[in-house]
């Protein structure tokens, strides 16, 4: 993290805000934004390059290293995508800036990665019966901003869903189990370590085990048994027979240096609820001063301030890049 009011201060003392012109905290917070975007932006253009280049078997000293760790700060694992429907479409979580991989699991087996393919190679991959997705080789398309769609889905009567929706279920209250109306029905598909999820179930719920009659066994996350309840009518219970998680990039946090005015001038409030400090690595607050120095030079007209921020930054991207 980069305190706001460091770099704020520093700005002002290398512009000479009494011969240039007074930096106000608007124009500032719009400037620190912009330069911590294109700061961020810029690490994954960098890492392409520094793949081509030899690496060090020091990792203080090795370019690739030095970004993962930069770009480590913005990382989600283990994130949870809400698949909505029957037809495998799924909600990826508001901050997701860059998607990284997202990943099929469940309390029983091991994880799979669900490959990304693009619309026009889904025809393709449909026809190939090598190629075709199965559950234990799930694809996805991006249909959206924050969106995908997985394959297979379908009804659940080939096990190869990976959500599907079940009905004619009897809730006994008080029980463990979810019992079927009927006896006669192939509930095979249903696997020990499928999520559960309905409004008479508690949340984190799994499928214990299922016996030969279609009694599913419940259970939470730590294998305790779970008490079903209900008033005894039929219900539909939803069966997600992966639990369907992602790992992404987030941005950076919108920056604000707050402030309170006294005697008619602006004083930091550093312990206003709605200050954001930056959140880059700390090894960017040079590149910080410099890029806002560049913008604010523009603002203000003053070339010569902005070309000299100019000169400060492409010899610093010179000596790492070299």
């Amino acid at each position: 993290m980069i305190l706001i009011d460091t770099v704020y201060q520093k700005v002002l003392a290398i512009a000479n805000k009494e011969q240039r012109g007074y930096i106000t905290p608007q124009e500032f917070n719009l400037f620190a934004n912009q330069a911590q975007m294109e700061i961020f932006e810029q690490y994954f253009y960098d890492k392409n390059q520094y793949n081509r280049l030899p690496k060090d078997n020091t990792p203080y000293a090795d370019p690739v290293h030095l970004l993962e760790e930069k770009i480590s700060i913005f990382k989600k694992r283990n994130q949870r995508v809400v698949i909505s429907n029957a037809f495998g479409d799924g909600t990826l979580p508001t901050d997701v800036y860059r998607l990284d991989l997202v990943l099929s699991q469940n309390t029983t087996s091991h994880t799979r990665m669900v490959e990304e393919i693009t619309e026009d190679e889904l025809n393709t991959y449909f026809e190939s019966p090598l190629a075709k997705p199965i559950t234990q080789r799930p694809v996805y398309i991006r249909t959206g901003k924050n969106s995908i769609k997985i394959y297979p889905y379908g009804n659940g009567t080939n096990g190869a869903a990976l959500f599907f929706t079940v009905g004619g279920f009897d809730i006994d209250s008080g029980s463990s189990n979810i019992t079927t109306s009927s006896s006669t029905t192939n509930y095979s598909f249903i696997k020990v370590g499928q999520r559960v999820t309905q409004a008479h179930i508690p949340d984190n719920t799994f499928v214990g085990s299922v016996s030969s009659d279609g009694i599913v066994g419940l259970v939470n996350s730590s294998g305790s048994t779970v008490n079903a309840t209900g008033d005894g009518d039929p219900v539909q219970v939803t069966f997600a027979s992966e639990d369907i998680k992602c790992k992404y990039i987030r941005k950076p946090e919108t920056v604000k240096w707050t402030y309170v005015v006294i005697n008619d001038k602006a004083v930091h409030n550093s312990g206003a609820t709605d200050l954001q400090n930056f959140e880059l690595h700390e090894s960017e607050e040079v590149e910080l001063v410099i890029k806002i120095l560049q913008l604010a030079g523009i603002s203000m007209k003053d070339y010569q301030l902005a070309q000299a921020a100019t000169n400060k930054e492409m010899n610093t991207v010179s000596q790492e890049k070299q």
